[in-house]
């Protein structure tokens, strides 16, 4: 009897550790890569942080299988370029953006216009979730071969100038204003502003030289360009935010990958977009008290104001279902799950707080 429970016992020692093993091993049969980044600024910034963060941890869970080699400001693709770049194999995953080709990615589009939400985490979770459970928007960007692994945002949009604040819309006509595209272009220029096609690493020598005046633009860009150099006014706007653009990898290199790889680039993912959030909201105080000392002005607006402003973008809302449904015939319906994402986020948010803060 004794004899029996000792080869027992060791059966089942030998059992679990062939378990331990065989699941310490679970990457051993997959060779170790290295992905190819393109990203299209330099490697500080909240947003550069959080993506090398999100690259570490990939690095960590894989145990080694996946790990990054980052080319920095446009090295290895072009922002302009970068979906089409990724989607051939130019990269093998990297930033890419939906607004710098509405055409071809229209739905992905769908958070950029301008008022259509007032949280960046809000933002960021409704295009997350949408990518989750809204199959047209993942099947419009299969079309070039990519995947969208975790949204950006670029924090709430606000307006920094040179010269004097613009705290109305009146305020805009005949000023030189860098734009982000589609329906923000079409809100400037319908207040007589004349907008300006810039690169953002190109805004600094803009408002500098005085070929612009004002810069559609974002807290954190005055710590990441260092534009509180240039800019003497800072508008509070807190106007919605571009959402189309995000991490994205080479369908292909996705297909390759074993289901384990795949749910560590899915788990890392979905926890970028939680520290993301957090680093975008926190960051903004450190940021504003940083540009005061460096002598920017910041305004808010009074209720006025911003009735004004909400008065005078209202029509770009229903104009982004106008311009896109030909191309794009579940615009309508992608714009109504947006927005019924974005009550039940803000509504979370409103009645819990943010998740780091519950």
């Amino acid at each position: 009897m004794m004899r029996r429970k000792s080869a027992f016992k060791t059966i089942l020692c030998l059992t679990c550790l062939a378990f331990i093993m065989t699941m310490g091993s679970a990457f051993a049969a997959e060779k170790s890569r290295t992905l190819r980044y393109a990203a299209h600024a330099g490697p500080k910034g909240v947003r550069q942080n959080a993506v090398q963060w999100w690259a570490s941890e990939i690095e960590k869970r894989s145990n080694g299988q996946l790990n990054f080699k980052f080319f920095w400001s446009d090295a290895l693709l072009k922002a302009a370029d970068a979906m089409e770049g990724i989607g051939r194999g130019t990269a093998n995953v990297g930033s890419a953006w939906g607004i710098y080709h509405p055409a071809k990615t229209p739905l992905w589009t769908v958070g950029d216009p301008p008022f259509s939400h007032s949280d960046p985490y809000v933002g960021l979770k409704a295009i997350q979730a949408l990518f989750k459970t809204h199959d047209p928007m993942n099947e419009e960007l299969a079309k070039y071969n990519v995947k969208l692994l975790a949204p950006f945002v670029t924090g709430m949009t606000q307006l920094g100038t040179s010269k004097k604040p613009m705290l109305v819309p009146a305020d805009m006509k005949g000023m030189k204003v860098r734009f982000a595209g589609g329906e923000w272009a079409r809100l400037w220029t319908s207040l007589g502003a004349v907008p300006i096609k810039l690169t953002y690493g190109e805004v600094y020598e803009a408002l500098m030289r005085g070929t612009a005046d004002a810069a559609q633009t974002y807290v954190w860009t005055l710590e990441g360009y260092k534009l509180w150099d240039v800019m003497k006014h800072f508008i509070l706007l807190d106007s919605g935010e571009i959402c189309s653009y995000g991490i994205v990898i080479n369908l292909d290199d996705w297909k390759a990958m074993s289901p384990e790889l795949q749910k560590v680039v899915t788990e890392a993912s979905d926890d970028f977009v939680e520290k993301y959030g957090r680093d975008l909201i926190e960051s903004r105080e450190k940021i504003i008290a940083m540009a005061k000392e460096k002598g920017v002005t910041f305004h808010a607006l009074n209720d006025q104001q911003l009735a004004l402003w909400l008065e005078t973008a209202e029509p770009y809302l229903k104009g982004w279902v106008t311009n896109n449904e030909t191309r794009a015939p579940g615009a309508k319906e992608t714009q109504q799950k947006f927005f019924s994402l974005r009550d039940k986020f803000q509504k979370e948010i409103k009645e819990k707080g943010y998740p780091w803060k519950r």
